[in-house]
Protein backbone atom coordinates (compact mmCIF):
# COMPACT_ATOMS: atom_id res chain seq x y z
CA UNK A 1 0.00 0.00 0.00
CA UNK A 2 2.95 2.61 0.81
CA UNK A 3 4.23 1.69 -2.42
CA UNK A 4 1.38 2.66 -4.13
CA UNK A 5 0.95 5.86 -2.72
CA UNK A 6 4.26 6.99 -3.43
CA UNK A 7 4.33 5.93 -7.14
CA UNK A 8 0.49 7.79 -7.07
CA UNK A 9 2.30 10.67 -4.94
CA UNK A 10 5.33 10.53 -7.69
CA UNK A 11 2.67 10.47 -10.57
CA UNK A 12 0.89 13.74 -9.28
CA UNK A 13 3.99 15.84 -8.36
CA UNK A 14 5.12 14.75 -12.67
CA UNK A 15 1.60 16.35 -13.51
CA UNK A 16 1.95 19.12 -11.70
CA UNK A 17 5.42 19.83 -13.43
CA UNK A 18 4.71 19.17 -16.74
CA UNK A 19 1.46 21.60 -16.62
CA UNK A 20 3.98 24.16 -14.62
CA UNK A 21 6.27 24.02 -17.96
CA UNK A 22 3.57 24.18 -20.49
CA UNK A 23 2.30 27.99 -18.68
CA UNK A 24 6.90 28.87 -18.40
CA UNK A 25 6.66 28.20 -22.32
CA UNK A 26 3.02 29.67 -23.12
CA UNK A 27 3.81 33.17 -21.54
CA UNK A 28 7.70 32.90 -22.90
CA UNK A 29 6.67 32.37 -26.59
CA UNK A 30 6.14 36.02 -27.55
CA UNK A 31 9.88 37.19 -26.33
CA UNK A 32 11.38 34.11 -28.06
CA UNK A 33 9.93 34.10 -31.12
CA UNK A 34 9.05 37.68 -31.79
CA UNK A 35 7.45 39.08 -35.38
CA UNK A 36 9.63 41.38 -37.11
CA UNK A 37 8.59 44.29 -39.44
CA UNK A 38 9.99 43.08 -42.91
CA UNK A 39 12.62 46.05 -44.22
CA UNK A 40 10.94 48.35 -47.07
CA UNK A 41 12.44 47.59 -50.38
CA UNK A 42 12.88 50.30 -52.81
CA UNK A 43 10.49 48.52 -55.22
CA UNK A 44 7.92 47.97 -52.56
CA UNK A 45 8.11 51.60 -51.59
CA UNK A 46 4.64 53.49 -51.91
CA UNK A 47 4.12 55.46 -54.78
CA UNK A 48 3.68 59.10 -54.99
CA UNK A 49 -0.10 59.72 -53.76
CA UNK A 50 -0.65 62.74 -56.42
CA UNK A 51 -2.26 64.72 -58.00
CA UNK A 52 -5.93 63.63 -56.72
CA UNK A 53 -7.62 66.34 -57.82
CA UNK A 54 -7.60 69.10 -61.12
CA UNK A 55 -4.22 71.34 -60.84
CA UNK A 56 -3.91 75.06 -61.85
CA UNK A 57 -1.33 76.58 -63.36
CA UNK A 58 -1.19 80.66 -63.63
CA UNK A 59 -0.15 82.09 -66.70
CA UNK A 60 0.47 85.92 -65.41
CA UNK A 61 -0.46 87.81 -68.47
CA UNK A 62 -3.58 87.65 -70.80
CA UNK A 63 -4.87 85.29 -73.18
CA UNK A 64 -3.82 84.75 -76.47
CA UNK A 65 -0.02 85.76 -76.08
CA UNK A 66 2.72 83.61 -76.66
CA UNK A 67 3.35 82.52 -72.78
CA UNK A 68 -0.56 81.67 -72.88
CA UNK A 69 -0.54 79.70 -76.25
CA UNK A 70 2.85 77.50 -75.39
CA UNK A 71 1.55 76.86 -72.04
CA UNK A 72 -2.03 75.51 -73.31
CA UNK A 73 -0.43 73.77 -76.02
CA UNK A 74 1.60 71.44 -73.18
CA UNK A 75 -0.95 71.28 -70.59
CA UNK A 76 -2.98 69.38 -73.90
CA UNK A 77 0.13 66.78 -74.05
CA UNK A 78 0.69 66.72 -70.41
CA UNK A 79 -2.84 66.49 -68.66
CA UNK A 80 -2.74 63.02 -70.93
CA UNK A 81 0.32 61.42 -68.80
CA UNK A 82 -0.47 63.20 -65.44
CA UNK A 83 -4.00 61.58 -65.37
CA UNK A 84 -5.62 64.87 -63.66
CA UNK A 85 -7.00 68.18 -65.41
CA UNK A 86 -4.27 71.32 -66.25
CA UNK A 87 -6.37 74.23 -65.58
CA UNK A 88 -5.30 77.42 -66.75
CA UNK A 89 -5.60 80.68 -64.81
CA UNK A 90 -4.78 83.96 -66.02
CA UNK A 91 -3.91 86.76 -64.10
CA UNK A 92 -2.67 89.53 -65.68
CA UNK A 93 -1.17 92.72 -64.46
CA UNK A 94 1.91 94.97 -63.62
CA UNK A 95 4.37 93.04 -66.21
CA UNK A 96 3.30 89.27 -64.56
CA UNK A 97 3.93 90.57 -61.11
CA UNK A 98 0.49 90.40 -60.05
CA UNK A 99 0.01 86.65 -61.07
CA UNK A 100 3.41 85.70 -60.10
CA UNK A 101 2.91 87.17 -56.25
CA UNK A 102 -0.14 84.73 -56.06
CA UNK A 103 1.63 81.86 -56.94
CA UNK A 104 3.96 82.75 -54.35
CA UNK A 105 1.59 83.21 -51.65
CA UNK A 106 -0.65 79.93 -53.03
CA UNK A 107 -0.39 76.66 -50.64
CA UNK A 108 2.99 74.67 -51.61
CA UNK A 109 0.98 71.59 -52.09
CA UNK A 110 1.80 71.09 -55.85
CA UNK A 111 -1.93 71.95 -56.57
CA UNK A 112 -0.82 75.21 -58.20
CA UNK A 113 1.96 75.37 -60.04
CA UNK A 114 2.99 78.97 -62.57
CA UNK A 115 4.41 80.33 -65.83
CA UNK A 116 7.47 81.94 -65.13
CA UNK A 117 9.71 83.72 -67.91
CA UNK A 118 11.98 86.00 -68.45
CA UNK A 119 9.75 89.22 -67.90
CA UNK A 120 8.86 87.79 -64.21
CA UNK A 121 12.56 88.20 -63.83
CA UNK A 122 13.31 91.36 -65.33
CA UNK A 123 11.02 93.62 -63.42
CA UNK A 124 12.84 92.75 -60.20
CA UNK A 125 15.62 93.87 -61.37
CA UNK A 126 14.16 97.04 -62.47
CA UNK A 127 12.01 98.14 -59.03
CA UNK A 128 11.22 96.21 -55.85
CA UNK A 129 8.37 93.64 -56.34
CA UNK A 130 6.54 91.69 -54.62
CA UNK A 131 8.81 88.17 -54.82
CA UNK A 132 12.47 87.45 -55.12
CA UNK A 133 12.43 85.28 -58.51
CA UNK A 134 15.05 83.01 -57.06
CA UNK A 135 14.35 82.62 -53.60
CA UNK A 136 10.62 82.65 -53.52
CA UNK A 137 9.82 79.39 -55.79
CA UNK A 138 10.70 75.64 -56.66
CA UNK A 139 11.83 75.59 -60.31
CA UNK A 140 9.99 72.79 -62.48
CA UNK A 141 11.46 73.27 -65.81
CA UNK A 142 12.15 75.83 -68.63
CA UNK A 143 9.50 75.07 -71.86
CA UNK A 144 10.70 77.89 -74.51
CA UNK A 145 13.60 79.96 -75.12
CA UNK A 146 11.98 82.57 -77.68
CA UNK A 147 14.31 85.28 -79.58
CA UNK A 148 12.80 88.95 -79.58
CA UNK A 149 12.28 91.03 -82.92
CA UNK A 150 10.91 94.08 -83.97
CA UNK A 151 8.13 94.09 -86.52
CA UNK A 152 5.65 96.22 -88.01
CA UNK A 153 2.91 96.76 -90.85
CA UNK A 154 3.39 95.21 -93.88
CA UNK A 155 2.01 98.01 -95.67
CA UNK A 156 4.22 100.49 -93.59
CA UNK A 157 6.79 101.54 -96.64
CA UNK A 158 9.05 103.87 -94.11
CA UNK A 159 10.82 101.12 -93.76
CA UNK A 160 12.00 97.62 -94.40
CA UNK A 161 14.90 96.70 -92.78
CA UNK A 162 17.17 97.74 -89.95
CA UNK A 163 18.78 100.20 -91.31
CA UNK A 164 16.06 102.59 -92.42
CA UNK A 165 14.02 101.63 -89.30
CA UNK A 166 17.19 103.18 -86.96
CA UNK A 167 17.41 106.26 -89.42
CA UNK A 168 13.47 107.43 -89.03
CA UNK A 169 14.25 106.34 -85.41
CA UNK A 170 17.17 109.05 -85.44
CA UNK A 171 15.55 111.44 -87.61
CA UNK A 172 12.58 111.57 -86.09
CA UNK A 173 13.18 111.40 -81.89
CA UNK A 174 9.98 110.26 -79.54
CA UNK A 175 7.89 109.89 -82.90
CA UNK A 176 8.03 106.01 -83.41
CA UNK A 177 5.77 104.11 -81.38
CA UNK A 178 6.35 100.17 -80.40
CA UNK A 179 3.70 98.03 -78.60
CA UNK A 180 4.94 95.81 -75.91
CA UNK A 181 3.20 93.24 -73.49
CA UNK A 182 3.24 95.68 -70.61
CA UNK A 183 5.87 98.04 -68.72
CA UNK A 184 8.82 95.69 -67.64
CA UNK A 185 8.14 93.23 -69.68
CA UNK A 186 11.32 92.41 -71.63
CA UNK A 187 9.54 93.71 -74.64
CA UNK A 188 10.04 97.03 -72.73
CA UNK A 189 13.58 96.53 -71.84
CA UNK A 190 14.31 95.59 -75.86
CA UNK A 191 13.14 99.50 -76.44
CA UNK A 192 15.20 101.04 -73.84
CA UNK A 193 18.53 98.77 -74.63
CA UNK A 194 18.04 99.42 -78.10
CA UNK A 195 17.54 102.94 -77.12
CA UNK A 196 20.68 102.78 -75.31
CA UNK A 197 22.86 101.08 -77.76
CA UNK A 198 21.91 102.72 -81.26
CA UNK A 199 21.45 105.83 -79.71
CA UNK A 200 17.54 106.76 -80.57
CA UNK A 201 14.62 107.78 -79.03
CA UNK A 202 11.87 105.00 -79.86
CA UNK A 203 8.65 105.35 -77.75
CA UNK A 204 7.38 102.23 -75.73
CA UNK A 205 3.34 102.04 -75.69
CA UNK A 206 2.82 99.11 -73.20
CA UNK A 207 -0.64 97.01 -73.29
CA UNK A 208 -2.08 94.14 -71.08
CA UNK A 209 -0.38 91.21 -72.41
CA UNK A 210 0.59 90.16 -76.16
CA UNK A 211 -3.02 90.03 -77.25
CA UNK A 212 -4.12 93.67 -76.35
CA UNK A 213 -0.28 94.81 -77.85
CA UNK A 214 -1.28 92.90 -81.12
CA UNK A 215 -4.53 94.23 -81.74
CA UNK A 216 -2.96 97.85 -81.31
CA UNK A 217 -0.65 97.25 -83.67
CA UNK A 218 -2.73 95.64 -86.28
CA UNK A 219 -5.44 98.81 -85.66
CA UNK A 220 -2.62 101.36 -86.20
CA UNK A 221 -2.25 102.57 -83.04
CA UNK A 222 1.59 102.10 -82.84
CA UNK A 223 4.32 101.98 -85.51
CA UNK A 224 5.40 98.63 -84.15
CA UNK A 225 5.75 95.92 -82.05
CA UNK A 226 8.38 94.30 -79.66
CA UNK A 227 7.41 90.78 -79.66
CA UNK A 228 8.80 86.97 -79.95
CA UNK A 229 8.91 84.88 -82.85
CA UNK A 230 6.04 82.84 -81.64
CA UNK A 231 3.80 86.23 -81.39
CA UNK A 232 4.40 87.09 -84.48
CA UNK A 233 5.40 84.84 -86.96
CA UNK A 234 1.34 84.36 -88.02
CA UNK A 235 1.08 88.03 -88.66
CA UNK A 236 4.19 87.34 -90.99
CA UNK A 237 2.76 84.65 -92.45
CA UNK A 238 -0.90 86.17 -92.99
CA UNK A 239 0.78 89.43 -94.74
CA UNK A 240 -0.07 91.62 -91.87
CA UNK A 241 2.90 92.48 -90.62
CA UNK A 242 6.98 92.15 -91.61
CA UNK A 243 10.00 91.80 -89.08
CA UNK A 244 13.02 94.12 -89.41
CA UNK A 245 15.22 93.41 -86.87
CA UNK A 246 16.06 90.13 -84.92
CA UNK A 247 17.94 90.64 -81.35
CA UNK A 248 19.50 87.06 -81.63
CA UNK A 249 23.17 85.99 -82.35
CA UNK A 250 22.62 84.48 -85.59
CA UNK A 251 19.46 84.97 -87.87
CA UNK A 252 16.57 82.96 -87.62
CA UNK A 253 15.43 80.22 -89.88
CA UNK A 254 12.03 81.30 -89.77
CA UNK A 255 13.08 85.01 -90.75
CA UNK A 256 15.93 83.79 -92.98
CA UNK A 257 16.47 87.03 -94.64
CA UNK A 258 16.03 89.57 -91.57
CA UNK A 259 19.15 90.84 -90.36
CA UNK A 260 20.08 90.21 -86.27
CA UNK A 261 20.88 93.54 -85.31
CA UNK A 262 24.71 92.49 -83.98
CA UNK A 263 25.01 92.49 -88.06
CA UNK A 264 24.65 96.49 -87.77
CA UNK A 265 26.79 97.44 -85.04
CA UNK A 266 24.28 97.11 -82.17
CA UNK A 267 25.70 94.56 -79.99
CA UNK A 268 22.10 93.64 -78.42
CA UNK A 269 20.33 89.84 -77.98
CA UNK A 270 17.68 89.23 -76.13
CA UNK A 271 15.30 86.32 -75.50
CA UNK A 272 12.32 85.43 -74.05
CA UNK A 273 12.77 82.25 -71.68
CA UNK A 274 9.41 81.00 -70.73
CA UNK A 275 8.80 77.87 -68.08
CA UNK A 276 7.10 76.80 -64.45
CA UNK A 277 7.70 77.17 -61.24
CA UNK A 278 5.75 76.31 -57.75
CA UNK A 279 5.39 78.02 -54.58
CA UNK A 280 8.57 77.60 -52.46
CA UNK A 281 8.05 74.50 -50.06
CA UNK A 282 6.42 72.24 -52.49
CA UNK A 283 7.86 68.89 -51.99
CA UNK A 284 10.71 68.01 -54.26
CA UNK A 285 9.12 64.77 -54.96
CA UNK A 286 6.06 66.60 -56.67
CA UNK A 287 8.46 69.10 -58.42
CA UNK A 288 10.57 65.98 -60.03
CA UNK A 289 7.57 63.93 -60.73
CA UNK A 290 5.89 67.50 -62.99
CA UNK A 291 9.05 67.99 -64.45
CA UNK A 292 9.46 64.27 -66.01
CA UNK A 293 5.88 64.44 -67.09
CA UNK A 294 6.34 67.98 -68.81
CA UNK A 295 9.52 66.60 -70.31
CA UNK A 296 7.73 63.65 -71.55
CA UNK A 297 4.95 65.50 -73.41
CA UNK A 298 7.35 68.25 -74.94
CA UNK A 299 9.03 64.16 -76.54
CA UNK A 300 5.61 63.83 -78.08
CA UNK A 301 6.40 64.20 -81.89
CA UNK A 302 2.98 66.01 -82.42
CA UNK A 303 3.59 68.45 -79.55
CA UNK A 304 7.16 69.28 -80.91
CA UNK A 305 5.38 69.82 -84.82
CA UNK A 306 2.68 72.13 -83.04
CA UNK A 307 4.91 74.30 -81.27
CA UNK A 308 6.76 74.35 -84.53
CA UNK A 309 4.22 75.89 -86.38
CA UNK A 310 3.73 78.33 -83.87
CA UNK A 311 7.33 79.62 -84.07
CA UNK A 312 8.33 78.47 -80.47
CA UNK A 313 11.37 77.05 -79.92
CA UNK A 314 11.69 74.46 -77.63
CA UNK A 315 13.78 74.24 -74.60
CA UNK A 316 13.78 71.71 -72.02
CA UNK A 317 15.70 72.32 -68.61
CA UNK A 318 15.22 70.37 -65.39
CA UNK A 319 14.63 71.87 -61.93
CA UNK A 320 18.22 71.99 -61.26
CA UNK A 321 19.27 73.65 -64.80
CA UNK A 322 16.01 76.17 -64.68
CA UNK A 323 16.86 77.27 -61.33
CA UNK A 324 20.41 78.18 -62.72
CA UNK A 325 19.39 79.32 -65.76
CA UNK A 326 16.82 82.10 -63.88
CA UNK A 327 19.80 82.99 -61.37
CA UNK A 328 22.82 83.71 -64.15
CA UNK A 329 19.16 85.29 -66.20
CA UNK A 330 19.09 87.46 -62.93
CA UNK A 331 22.53 88.61 -63.21
CA UNK A 332 22.80 89.82 -66.31
CA UNK A 333 19.34 91.78 -65.86
CA UNK A 334 20.67 93.49 -63.09
CA UNK A 335 23.74 94.77 -64.94
CA UNK A 336 22.07 95.77 -68.10
CA UNK A 337 19.66 97.79 -66.25
CA UNK A 338 22.46 99.87 -64.66
CA UNK A 339 23.06 101.25 -68.21
CA UNK A 340 19.61 101.24 -69.29
CA UNK A 341 17.61 104.15 -68.11
CA UNK A 342 13.91 103.14 -67.23
CA UNK A 343 12.44 106.17 -66.65
CA UNK A 344 10.57 107.24 -69.70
Amino acid sequence: MKKEKRVISLFLVLIMCFTVLIGCNQQQTPVETPTETPKETPSEAPTLDYPKRPITVIVSFAAGGGTDLGTRVLLQYAEKLIGQPLTVLNIEGGGSEVGVTQLKNSPSDGYTIGGFNSASIMLTSQRDAQYDPVEDFETICLQVNDPRLFAVRADDDRFNNIEEFLQYAKDNPKDLTIGTSGAGTTGHFSIEALNHYAEVEIMPVHFGGAGESKAAFLGAHVDGIAQTVGEVLQMVQDGQAKVIGVLSEERLEQFSDVQTFKEVGVELVMNSARGYVAPKGTPKEIVDFIAETFKQAMEDPKYIEEMGRMGLPIKYLGPEEYKQFNIEEKKSFDELVKIVDFSE
